[in-house]
């Protein structure tokens, strides 16, 4: 009896359970007029609070072990036979949806997904193709999301997205407080940063310490670093892609940080309900309190502040069409000692339109306006003066996508746009007389060019990409132009004549064809080799004697005198995922020859000189490395180790013995770090609470020390010989912080509460070397360190 009753009860209690589980239903796609193989499904997948489009979402057939991304506007396409099929959609910080269907004929799916809390362990190595680093043909293309970047400790309390790529293999930064990356032994100057597809020639506020990009308003990063696609082009190293999000299409929402540097918030909703939506945030620093608490004198009368804002509108107006608005700006001012201030501002603009005119055809079309504008501006006393420049950019481009079947697409298309320099005006602000206005030439220059991309595979194991773009460079009037004796070297004392230009006159024209090809041979679904070579020509310089980024530098077009910077660069890597793809590992190596990269002469003045080829020289450059990467992307721990071992050499050889510089060898450029290793660990300790932690190391970047002093007219003057012969000391800092996530009651808001540290154990790691007198010594050299103490910060984030 005893046995039947314990019999009933298991059933009973097993039909309870099993009736708690409704079945999926499967849904009918297509209409039945009885196709049998060649069924089309298309789709489109989004978020279903926002209804922003899941770019790089992952769509799955079990059934025929078919894998497919979505594209630009969350679209995807599949070509199937009638039968029933399981779909599977996965996108970074999404719940997973399984979709059964059965396939009758033509048809197109909606597919709205929901966030899941970031703290699952399937996040980051599920969000998109687990095998995409084995099976896609592009070489040195990395994409972080935000919620991977989230994973790393906050840099003064909030993600830090140009700190987050410089955590890879071959992207490193000179040191701490720098502006920009270095790219394969490339300047900051050589990559190309887009915001929304606006140029932005100065990513960072008070000189590095922070992005000027605000994270919340990002949707994700690419930086191309190895095989570049053609339709970007401009910079000879590297291209960085940041997309922004799109707000919500249903409903009003935002987020709003406070930490003890900066807070931000962000507001976004339906301007038209399931039509158009707006999303703005802004973000503000009040770090002054930090500067007023230091020991230093100067640095305790010294102010500091930034802001940054964005507005993105878009309207998807149908299916196929969507229109996109984004504004992006950025303002800084550092005020030293209270004498000196020092000024930039980002303001960008660009209007998108992607349209589907087909099943098989897409167009990207895209308008962009950015200004640049950077001073210094001193209210000493004595001569006040202020140094105004900037830099504009107008143009557009557009093109076309072409799938020709599910393994091949072709791209092609073109862009123009116009640029202008304006390098420097000084504007005397005081009473006296003595200190004369003077304003440097503006320069003007035209870009266009024509590209074209075919993307193809051949079977399973063989993945082909290739393209070709030419690029068309004039230079423009009105501008006066320097004649020079031949045979003598470019300066002051040579020059015999000048010849004046109209506005709009053709003064000097460059071009030139930079093919792109990478090729990919699958020796399993685990591993691949993939081999690459690009090209690419540069029309802009950073003209500068520092490492990095500085709103005293000055920009300079290509001319009659100063050539486009042109980079061949060829590339081999394998790649090899372990264990179900827990484990993904890569080594690659490459080789870049640069030709007419800016140098300047010993002794070069580039402040206000209105005849900069007077000062500067082209040099050869190359670079070569080395790159390791182990990533584990599943686990209660999880993290990467990065290690680059490369090169950054220039050499300068010219008929005139006076200006080769170290006697025509090679030499180190200002960036040249030959070892550098990255170690990153996140360990899940429950579900809301994380550790995560960042170790790096460098090699000191090199550095020209006086070997000697002398005596001129009474004056103690430096003795300098040879250049970037000594290094700074090598570089390394451990951060650590802690992330608590606090649930509110309902679903109204959560709140993160995270607590870091940035250089635990007080590294003085040096911003700059800089050298006083002694008597009866060489010039002695003395460290300035930004970060010599351990940094602790607070923040608190909430969604509502």
């Amino acid at each position: 009896m005893k046995k039947i009753l314990l019999f009933l009860f298991f059933t009973v209690g097993l039909s309870s359970a099993w009736a708690q589980t409704p079945a999926v239903k499967r849904e009918v796609v297509g209409r039945d007029i009885g196709q049998l193989k060649g069924i089309k499904l298309s789709g489109r997948i989004t978020d279903e609070i926002t209804g922003e489009a899941l770019v790089g979402a992952t769509v799955r057939i079990p059934e025929l072990d078919l894998t497919r991304i979505t594209d630009d506007n969350g679209s995807f396409e599949l070509e199937v036979s009638r039968a029933e099929y399981t779909l599977e959609f996965r996108y970074v910080g999404y719940e997973t949806k399984i979709y059964p269907i059965t396939a009758v004929g033509d048809g197109r799916l909606t597919i709205k997904m929901l966030q899941e809390d970031f703290t699952l362990d399937d996040v980051v190595i599920y969000g998109s193709d687990p095998e995409k680093n084995i099976k896609s043909t592009n070489m040195g293309a990395v994409t972080l999301s935000v919620n991977t970047m989230r994973e790393l400790p906050p840099f003064m309390g909030e993600i830090d997205i140009v700190r987050s790529l410089a955590t890879l293999p071959g992207v490193s930064q000179v040191g701490e407080a720098s502006s920009g990356l270095n790219v394969r032994g490339g300047g900051v100057d050589q990559n190309l940063i887009q915001f929304a597809g606006a140029p932005i020639y100065n990513p960072s506020h008070m000189f590095g310490l922070f992005t000027a990009f605000n994270p919340d308003m990002v949707n994700d990063v690419t930086l191309y670093k190895a095989v570049v696609p053609s339709r970007f082009g401009g910079r000879s190293s590297a291209i960085l892609d940041i997309l922004p999000k799109a707000g919500s299409v249903n409903k009003w929402g935002g987020d709003f940080m406070a930490s003890n540097f900066s807070g931000k918030l962000s507001l976004n909703g339906p301007l038209i309900k399931d039509k158009v939506s707006i999303l703005g945030g802004f973000r503000i620093s009040y770090i002054n309190w930090l500067l007023q608490s230091l020991s230093n004198t100067t640095l305790n009368n010294s102010n500091a502040n930034f802001y940054d804002g964005n507005l993105v509108i878009s309207a998807p107006i149908s299916e196929n069409n969507e229109f996109t608005y984004s504004y992006y700006t950025s303002y800084d001012d550092f005020a030293f000692a209270s004498d000196t201030t020092i000024s930039w501002q980002n303001n960008a603009h660009s209007l998108q339109w992607k349209s589907k005119l087909s099943e098989k055809l897409k167009l990207e079309a895209l308008g962009f306006y950015s200004l640049y504008d950077y001073g210094i501006f001193n209210q000493s006393g004595l001569n006040n003066f202020e140094i105004n420049s900037n830099i504009k950019d107008l143009g557009g481009r557009a093109f076309f996508n072409y799938a020709l079947s599910p393994t091949q697409s072709f791209t092609a298309g073109a862009e123009f746009k116009q640029v202008s320099v304006q390098p420097g005006e000084l504007v005397p602000t005081g009473k006296e007389e003595d200190l004369l206005p003077k304003k440097v030439q503006n320069e003007f220059g035209r870009e266009a060019a024509a590209h074209f991309q075919h993307e193809l595979e051949l079977g399973e194991k063989i993945g082909l990409s290739y393209g070709l773009r030419y690029d068309f460079y004039q230079y423009l009037g009105a501008r006066t132009v320097r004649t020079y004796q031949e045979g003598s070297p470019i300066s002051d004392g040579s020059a015999i004549g000048e010849t004046n230009y109209a506005k709009d006159e053709v003064i000097q024209t460059y071009d030139g064809l930079a093919p792109r090809a990478s090729f990919r041979y699958s020796f399993s679904k685990a591993s691949s080799v993939k081999l690459g070579y690009n090209k690419m020509y540069q029309f802009i310089h950073l003209i500068s004697n520092t490492a990095t980024i500085a709103p005293s530098d000055v920009w300079k077009l290509s001319d009659g005198f100063l050539k486009p910077q042109i980079a061949d660069q060829f590339s081999l890597g394998y790649y090899n995922n372990f264990k179900g793809n827990i484990f993904e590992t890569s080594i690659e190596v490459y080789y870049k020859d640069l030709q007419n990269v800016v140098e300047y002469k010993d002794g070069a003045n580039l402040i206000l000189q209105n005849h900069l080829e007077t000062e500067l020289i082209p040099a050869q450059g190359q670079s070569y490395g080395l790159e390791l990467y182990v990533k584990k992307n599943l686990g209660t721990l999880t993290g990467w180790i990065s290690y680059t071992y490369s090169r950054s050499l220039r050499r300068v050889i010219t008929p005139f013995e006076e200006e080769n510089i170290n006697n025509g060898a090679w030499y180190a450029s200002n960036f040249d770090k030959p070892h550098d290793l990255t170690l990153i660990g996140n360990y899940k300790v429950s579900t809301n609470t994380s550790i995560s932690a960042t170790f790096a190391y460098s090699t000191g970047r090199p550095i020209t020390f006086p070997e000697a002093k002398f005596d001129f007219s009474g004056n103690n003057l430096a003795y300098f010989n040879s250049r970037n012969q000594q290094r700074l000391p090598d570089f390394h800092r451990l951060d650590f912080s802690v992330n608590f996530k606090l649930k509110g009651e309902g679903k109204f808001f959560e709140g993160d509460w995270t607590f870091s540290v940035l250089n635990v154990y007080g590294r003085k790691n040096p911003f700059s070397i800089f050298f006083d007198d002694a008597a009866n010594q060489p010039p002695q050299a003395f460290r300035l360190a930004l970060l010599g103490i351990p940094l602790p910060s607070l923040s608190y984030a909430i969604s509502f």
